[in-house]
């Protein structure tokens, strides 16, 4: 069940998960007393041995660099060797949380639970393991401590209500989510949450209200569990004819999907309607799951990867988990345990086949793009029914800049798609097709995409900007091209549109405005800082304008980039802004 609901700044680490957070202790060189190194930890100095040293620091850049599964393993070591901080165990109780080592977790939980009650992660370690054991009583103790406040607001009722269920208490599990449920943002994932529990507790009447009322706070969007979920209660109880119509409004709206199959089946009487979650632990695990897709989204990645390690641990076979482990590992730039995650997904789940979607993302990042193109080409001749293959072929051949061969894996997959492409592939193919040298086509692209999507900024953006270097609708570009500023104002690349073209028009100084801004986010881009420079030179401001160039010089632009700023800054071709209608000589 996926959610979106707005974070406050109160969500931040430190508050997510009480002081269970990712603290830099102080490291210093030195010696006292005997060789080796002083590790200063909370005010504690130690001495421990050069080995033990050793490990520590290794431990702390395997975590600094994502790989906690690394750090987890260095820690264990230094963990029974060097007298033990609160400091050092809330470190490395977080490492081993992480790493999905959750017996070492457990054990180190066990030591701060006496002075830190009130830690989340803490609490929900302990719970983990207590719901393996099937001890729901001693569950809920624990979860009495955890302050009702931001993410723990609905991790932990969550967690009650699945574990009065455990206890038998059904109606007392429903109701803990009353509250919750009565909340419009929050409604459908309480009311999910509900169906569950009453459906696993044979409360029929009870879970197929909960369901329906789910689904009606869900709007026109209901999630893919949702839809699955209800249509297996439905089958069950011989409503076979209403949840395949539930079904296939579904894929209506998303055709292309794998991940409605097993649902599908059993509309079709290809599978039986088994619960989607069969027991407590699997309803505790897909509340982890549920608030890992939500922080994911909130970019609090290294916070969603705990949670996924818990949902996991909970139901270690679950191949959504899996999938978003995968995900989460990539976005960390592991791409090696990246690779590991997906493939381990079961070949017979609908997820294998975005795993190993993935595995050629990975793959492209790691060097080993021939790789990852042999296998999407290997996909795409698999199922000749499904563009997402070639898709990624064409992305791949996009940003590996073979653009002819992006082109043809485009228009292949725009034939899948029933000659219907949606927004999104129009663009990326009218990138290729751009850098192809092929600008008919690529127009028309542009201008198909934002037929389908009007203020699409990034296609704004790149047509706007495409046009400016040309020299052609000038004033049609500004417009465009503002009004992709105002839908993405944090855009420095479409920042530095807006101002080359007011540059272009003539507007001098509301460009320099606008290149400054576009410099200041995005600090790093050579063609920025070289737009900036022409600006200032216009405006008279020329030590400013060489500064920026001999800056853009220093960024490694591309060689024509290169070749034109050192002609500017050797005095041999100073920057003239052209009239309108005119296009700038690269």
């Amino acid at each position: 069940m996926l959610m979106r609901i707005p974070l406050s700044a109160g969500l931040a680490f430190a508050a997510l998960l009480g002081a269970s957070v990712l603290t830099a202790e102080a490291a210093t060189y030195g010696r006292s007393g005997s060789p080796g190194l002083q590790i200063d930890l909370e005010g504690q100095s130690f001495d421990i041995g050069l080995s033990v040293a050793g490990r520590f620091l290794a431990a702390r850049h395997a975590e600094s660099v994502g790989n906690l599964v690394a750090a987890a393993d260095l820690t264990t070591g230094v963990l029974s060797e060097v007298p033990r901080s609160e400091i050092m165990s809330r470190r490395a109780h977080l490492v081993m949380v992480g790493a999905g080592r959750f017996e070492d977790a457990a054990a180190i939980a066990d030591e701060l639970i006496a002075t830190r009650p009130q830690d989340p992660l803490v609490v929900y370690t302990l719970v983990v393991r207590a719901l393996h054991q099937g001890e729901h009583t001693r569950s809920l103790a624990l979860l009495d401590g955890i302050p009702d406040s931001g993410v723990n607001g609905i991790i932990a009722p969550l967690l009650k209500a699945w574990l009065l269920a455990g206890e038998g208490r059904t109606a007392d599990g429903v109701a803990a989510l009353d509250a919750m449920a009565g909340n419009a943002g929050l409604a459908p994932v309480a009311g999910f949450h509900q169906a569950l529990i009453a459906d696993l507790g044979g409360d029929i009447v009870g879970a197929e209200a909960a369901f329906r009322r789910t689904f009606a706070a869900s709007g026109d969007r209901p999630s893919l569990q949702l839809i699955d979920s209800f249509a297996r209660f439905l089958v069950r109880n011989g409503k076979t004819e209403e949840a395949a119509k539930l079904v296939a409004d579904f894929v209506a709206r998303n055709p292309q999907t794998l991940l409605i199959e097993p649902a599908l089946a059993v509309v079709e009487g290809r599978a039986e309607p088994d619960r989607l979650v069969a027991d407590v632990r699997a309803g505790a695990s897909e509340v982890f799951r549920n608030v890992a897709s939500l922080l994911n989204r909130e970019q609090l990645r290294t916070e969603a990867l705990l949670f996924v390690r818990m949902a996991l641990d909970l139901a270690p076979n679950d191949a959504s988990a899996k999938f978003s482990l995968a995900q989460l590992l990539e976005a960390r730039e592991r791409e090696d345990l990246a690779i590991e995650a997906y493939e381990t997904i079961d070949p017979r789940s609908p997820y294998n086949w975005y795993a190993r979607l993935g595995v050629a993302d990975a793959m492209h990042a790691q060097g080993e793009s021939d790789d990852a193109i042999r296998l999407l080409r290997a996909m795409s001749s698999e199922r000749p029914e499904r563009a997402d293959a070639p898709r990624a072929l064409a992305d791949l051949f996009r940003v590996t800049e073979r653009f002819d061969d992006a082109v043809a894996a485009y228009d292949q997959a725009a034939k899948r798609m029933d000659g219907e492409p949606d927004w999104g592939l129009l663009y990326t193919r009218g990138i290729a097709l751009e850098r192809a040298k092929r600008w008919d086509r690529a127009e028309q692209d542009f201008l198909q995409a934002l037929d389908i999507s009007p203020d699409q900024p990034l296609v704004l953006n790149y047509l706007g900007y495409s046009w400016v270097e040309q020299g052609v609708h000038l004033e049609r570009a500004r417009k465009m091209i503002e009004t992709a500023v105002e839908k993405r104002p944090r855009d420095g690349y479409i920042t530095d549109s807006l101002g080359w073209v007011l540059y272009r028009l003539g507007d001098f100084e509301a460009a320099v405005v606008h290149l400054e801004r576009a410099v200041a986010l995005e600090a790093g881009d050579p063609v920025i800082n070289d737009h900036l420079g022409d600006a200032y030179w216009a405006v008279g401001r020329k030590l400013e304008a060489r500064f920026q160039w001999m800056r853009s010089l220093s960024l490694e632009p591309d060689r024509d980039v290169e070749a034109e700023l050192r002609l500017k800054l050797g005095g041999k071709k100073i920057p003239k802004p052209l009239p309108p209608g005119k296009k700038r000589d690269l």
